[in-house]
């Protein structure tokens, strides 16, 4: 099958640090092209694949950017996994899924989530869902963990950093505290105070510092307080055979479904199961089940049955007047003005 994968144009494939979505088109496109598929991936310039082609964005301009993926985009092309929007809004006559990796999209043919939970929020039960996944073996695993918890995320408010904190001055556990400054006034106002030898702030992490801490932490602190669409820290922590205690919101409860002893109401239950961590899944079962629910492997064979039962249904017809035939036919006459 000839698929094209849309990335975004605000971060690498794959991300160098922070970068969910770019992550997830990262591995779907190497393990398509694993399988044997032709894959041709839209990125950011710096992107780096397997793919059979690799476009990078000539600029910044969303018009531009359409413009130059119906001028490279191959004529025999059977599917386009679109993570970015801008083809999807523009109906192809081709068969388009419009992955959202955060709330509720529209004006598109087909609609894909991260979370049966978001699907039904904010899709209204219109799409599909399809759970984020991640190569469990890119994933440093360690048994034995030191005595510290981790924070990983955003600086900002919905992600609920201070709650961290406030579980580990419950407990007495060191913290360390790793992600983008998002929002200073929020940083210096309810996370800097509390800095100390104890609690420690190390900025955005990734590539093998990333592994270290999740790896080497006795526990990591999701204390998200809005509807989190899927949670991607959940499964990198598990997968490195660390427990992850998380607020019921959002799409944990769905994540963490068959460890349900990892749910939290409140930071007094969270500091609680702290305390009382031999009741806590054990590092081996812990990478079991992200291997077993939330593996590039799983994540692709759902997206390639959901590419079937798309093309299967046939209802792709050529839409007369549709913003991608304008302009198809303006590439087309710029091509024929330069020969």
């Amino acid at each position: 099958m000839k698929i094209a994968q849309i990335s975004t144009n605000t971060i690498t494939v794959p991300p160098k640090d922070y970068g969910g979505t770019q992550r997830d088109v990262h591995y779907l496109t190497e393990e398509l092209v694993r399988r044997g598929h032709e894959v041709i991936l839209f990125a950011k310039k710096g992107s780096t694949s397997n793919a059979s082609q690799t476009f990078e964005y000539p600029s910044n301009n969303r018009k531009e950017q359409l413009d130059f993926i119906i001028k490279n985009l191959p004529e025999d092309v059977d599917f386009i996994h679109d993570h970015y929007g801008i083809v999807a809004k523009a109906n192809p006559p081709i068969p388009t899924i419009r992955n959202s990796h955060s709330k509720g999209v529209a004006g598109v043919q087909i609609p894909i989530y991260v979370s049966k939970t978001i699907l039904k929020k904010y899709g209204k039960n219109k799409g599909f869902y399809v759970h984020n996944g991640i190569r469990v073996e890119d994933y440093q695993f360690r048994k034995n963990k030191d005595d510290y918890l981790l924070f990983i995320g955003r600086m900002i408010e919905q992600k609920g950093v201070h709650l961290a904190i406030k579980v580990a001055k419950k407990t007495g556990k060191k913290l360390i505290i790793a992600g983008p400054l998002n929002d200073r006034k929020y940083f210096n106002s309810k996370i800097k105070p509390h800095l100390n030898h104890k609690i420690r702030y190390v900025g955005s992490v990734g590539g093998s510092k990333k592994q270290e801490l999740l790896s080497g932490a006795s526990c990591v602190l999701f204390t998200s307080t809005w509807d989190e669409p899927f949670g991607l820290v959940l499964i990198e922590a598990l997968a490195s055979g660390t427990p992850v205690l998380g607020f019921k919101k959002g799409a944990v409860p769905e994540v963490l479904k068959g460890l349900p002893q990892l749910l939290c109401s409140n930071t007094n239950e969270m500091a609680s199961k702290i305390r009382n961590s031999k009741k806590l899944p054990s590092a081996h079962k812990c990478r079991r089940y992200v291997r077993a629910r939330f593996s590039d492997i799983v994540m692709t064979d759902n997206f390639l049955k959901l590419y079937q039962k798309i093309i299967k249904r046939k209802k792709y017809k050529l839409i007369k007047h549709s913003l991608w035939n304008k302009r198809k036919a303006k590439a087309k006459n710029e091509i024929e003005e330069l020969y």
